[in-house]
């Protein structure tokens, strides 16, 4: 029979020994959390030889959030990466029971994406391309195919939808045991009935897990207790940003035709799922205006807790529910599950190793998703413990993504109103959340706001993206195809490319690194030489052990002693704990200066001009060569003046201090009134930079992806002295590779590249689209991609763009400007 793992299911039924309560003294690595999580991430820490392992659970195996999930399995995802980690928890639970003795009810009827509305029909059909890419069976259909595959719909409101014929489902309750028993079988430790009271560090490392049964002595720390994960890692210093909510689903009693085998209806438009349950249906909700929870609100022993039915609530999603299948109309519900799970500010889950803590890892947030992604984020994080580094793509869940404020107790909460239903909401390209804004502000942001700046949000910051003429509405309208700032942001772009654009970036993170040993730190992280005279500009990798590239940016030689490091703005976190973990052994310091100074882009044909006129120092080749920086008088004050380009035209980067910064800028958009001067936002600021070949940290580039197959490999001073983090594994890999990064142009002009695009040849996909954009000065939509390393670079290729095949050129140099002649200018 198949139901939801209740709570009268003893976890005895595991081990009659979990529940001892004798704690070992000492375990390699403690996993706090009984779940499916950690129960899964200690199955494969077993698998991979990793036995010493301890797993705490305050409760019982499966209790917390999993023994309540809905338990659907997933093939697909909306992206290459994800989809990997997806299709594995299928996989492995086609094998679980005949490993582990435990019938953890698994059933594949299928799943259906339903689509109501144009817009989700074009988002399907990505997903559909992702699928079939990934060699997964997936078919759209229509209205009335789907009602052949699912008899109790009606296809009245629909337009179409994908069919995953090898989706389905499983007690989630029971898939936690089978994994923990084959955890145990293989020599793991659980306790039961353990509660973590504190976690003791030596020296910026994990030592010891305290407990009310005493202490463990331990090298790695992993937190998988679901919404319990934040205030853990709180104790130790580390920053988790993820919150739970109440999450809602209802059974019915027995339906007529639900007993034969059903697709999962996923109808994202209505906010809602539907699977087969005991004969009866089971009806899941996403809505999105969800009701966020405290969890110091809950009580110690909130194990199987549930909430008070909210039947006022839940009303919205009962239409569209009964919209879709009519026979729920005239059905009785007999049981109403609500309870919590954790979110996260972007609606992707946290894995890997925190920035704060050395040895303290995080798997937790998964925005009720644990079930699909339980087995690929337990073994992606398992063998990054054990290598050191990522074995996977990762770089969308990365725990060290977020900034430290978005662990904030109120920004969560709020964004968390939001952050329930973002996962069944349209994916739109570029889409912004709606709660949680205006957080954090640049010293520029009142001016960009009078000038008619949309703003859109990362890791909390508002930036602006676009700017609206008078009289346009300051508001995305999305769509997959041209948005309504497309023409807006191409003017912004022109301007880059034959006038001069300014670019507030004061959201680049902006690291310092000073002291007597200031040079070994940045030499024993970066890829390329840093001993270089003082103002000079350096574009660099930071590698992890694996070789695999973390962070790009600059690194400019202040002094002697004195070096500043620049990289994206979701890279803060990380840039720190890179830094600071190289400095402990060095006489340094690692200095956050990200809203200690400002950051304001001058860009275009024009940019020299525009800066003679409110500086009296010469800005002529000889005096500021590109790839120099130096204190400049500027407007009423200095500033910093690094010769750089993000767009690939002749430009500047304007440091000052943010009490200068208005009078600065102020005084650049004054200067250039008679010179076609427009401002402009991060829209076209990638569109500059994908038509220039520009990588982007986290699509093109990444944590498993070497320099030389990124076509990095200038970066790379192999022979410097003293090395760097990873320098023995590419110097391993070089002149091996398997694939290579490329740019890739489409034929026809009407199309747009998004990400994730198939790459063909000869009928046959060879590769993917990492990032594109339209390249306003090329006239054709433009993009990063990886191929097959021994393919020739011509015009032989076709794109896959989401089911519409156009041929494509593919070039080992950049469309514009492959000479940088325009950068040197």
């Amino acid at each position: 029979m198949d139901r939801l793992l209740e709570r009268d299911i003893s976890a005895t039924q595991f081990d009659p020994e979990a529940r001892t309560r004798v704690l070992p003294s000492r375990a390699t690595t403690v996993v706090v959390g009984g779940g499916i999580i950690g129960s899964s991430i200690a199955y494969h820490l077993a698998q991979l030889g990793h036995k010493d392992v301890l797993v705490l659970e305050r409760s019982a195996i499966a209790s917390g959030t999993s023994w309540h999930a809905a338990g659907l399995i997933a093939n697909g995802r909306g992206s290459h990466a994800l989809t990997k980690l997806s299709r594995y928890g299928v996989e492995l639970y086609s094998r679980l029971e005949k490993e582990t003795g435990v019938d953890i009810n698994l059933r594949q009827p299928g799943s259906i994406t339903l689509c109501r509305t144009k817009g989700r029909m074009d988002e399907v059909r990505y997903s559909d391309m992702v699928a079939r890419h990934a060699g997964l069976p997936s078919e759209l259909v229509s209205p009335k195919r789907i009602s052949e595959l699912h008899p109790l719909i009606s296809k009245k409101k629909l337009l179409g939808g994908m069919f995953h014929p090898l989706d389905g489902h499983v007690n989630p309750g029971l898939t936690a045991l089978a994994l923990a028993t084959g955890a145990h079988a293989q020599g793991v430790t659980f306790r039961e009935g353990v509660c973590v009271t504190g976690i003791r560090t030596v020296n910026g490392r994990v030592s010891h897990v305290e407990t009310d049964l005493g202490e463990i002595e331990t090298e790695n720390v992993v937190l998988a207790a679901g919404l319990w994960t934040r205030d853990l890692a709180e104790m130790c210093g580390a920053k988790v940003p993820l919150w739970p909510a109440a999450h809602v689903h209802v059974r019915t009693e027995a339906v007529d035709g639900a007993q034969e085998p059903l697709p999962v209806l996923r109808d994202l438009d209505g906010y809602l799922y539907i699977r087969q349950n005991a004969g009866g249906l089971l009806v899941g909700a996403f809505e999105p205006d969800g009701i966020p929870v405290d969890p110091k609100s809950l009580p110690s022993n909130f194990s199987f807790g549930e909430f008070e039915p909210d039947w006022e609530h839940f009303a919205q999603i009962r239409h569209n529910a009964q919209e879709i299948v009519p026979v729920l109309r005239d059905t009785k519900y007999e049981r109403f599950l609500n309870a919590p799970e954790s979110f996260t500010p972007d609606a992707n889950f946290c894995l890997g190793e925190t920035a704060e803590v050395n040895g303290l890892w995080v798997a937790a947030g998964f925005n009720s998703q644990g079930i699909i992604y339980a087995p690929g984020a337990g073994r992606a994080l398992a063998e990054w413990i054990v290598a050191g580094s990522p074995t996977s793509d990762v770089s969308a869940v990365d725990v060290q993504r977020f900034a430290g404020q978005q662990a904030n107790r109120r920004y969560l909460n709020e964004r968390t109103r939001e952050g329930l239903g973002r996962l069944y909401a349209m994916h739109w390209p570029h889409l912004q959340p709606r709660t949680a804004r205006g957080v954090r502000r640049t010293p520029l942001h009142d001016r960009l706001d009078a000038a008619g700046a949309v703003f859109g949000e990362l890791v909390g910051f508002e930036r602006a993206n676009w700017f609206a003429p008078q009289g346009v509405a300051r508001e995305y309208e999305y769509s997959y195809g041209r948005q309504n700032w497309f023409e807006h942001s191409a003017r912004e772009h022109k301007a880059a490319r034959e006038a001069v654009a300014v670019f507030d970036l004061s959201t680049f993170s902006k690291v310092e690194v000073q002291g007597w040993d200031a040079l070994q730190v940045v030499q024993s992280v970066c890829t390329a030489n840093l001993d270089v005279p003082i103002g000079k500009v350096v574009y660099t990798l930071m590698l992890n052990k694996g070789g695999g590239i973390e962070l790009d940016g600059t690194v400019t030689r202040l002094a002697h002693d004195r070096f500043l490091v620049v990289t994206p703005t979701s890279a803060l976190t990380k840039t720190l704990a890179m830094f600071n973990r190289a400095a402990r052994t060095f006489a340094a310091a690692v200095i956050d200066c990200t809203t200690s100074l400002a950051t304001i882009a001058i860009m275009g044909p024009r940019s020299r001009e525009l800066l003679q006129r409110i500086s009296p120092d010469d800005f002529s080749n000889d005096a500021q060569p590109w790839g120099t920086a130096r204190t400049i008088q500027v407007a009423d004050g200095y500033a910093l003046c690094l010769r750089v380009s993000f767009v690939g035209e002749l430009g500047y980067e304007l440091y000052p201090t943010p009490d200068l910064s208005v009078n600065v800028y102020d005084a650049v958009i004054e200067a250039g009134s008679d010179l076609g001067i427009v401002r402009a936002g991060y829209h076209a600021l990638d569109s500059l930079r994908v038509e220039k070949g520009y990588r982007h940290l986290g699509h093109d580039i990444g944590p498993i992806d070497d320099p030389y197959s990124a076509s990095l490999g200038f970066t790379v001073a192999l022979d410097k002295p003293g090395g760097f983090v990873g320098r023995d594994a590419i110097a391993a890999k070089k002149g091996s590779r398997t694939h290579r990064q490329v740019y890739i142009k489409l034929a026809n002009p009407k199309l747009l590249l998004i990400h994730d695009e198939s790459v063909l040849r000869d009928g046959r996909i060879v590769g993917h689209v990492t990032s594109g954009a339209f390249g306003h000065t090329v006239g054709s939509a433009v993009g990063v991609a990886f191929i097959e390393a021994d393919l020739p670079a011509d015009a032989n290729y076709i794109v896959d763009c989401a089911g519409e095949m156009t041929q494509a050129t593919v070039s080992d140099e950049a469309f514009y400007d492959p000479s940088n002649s325009r950068l040197r200018g």
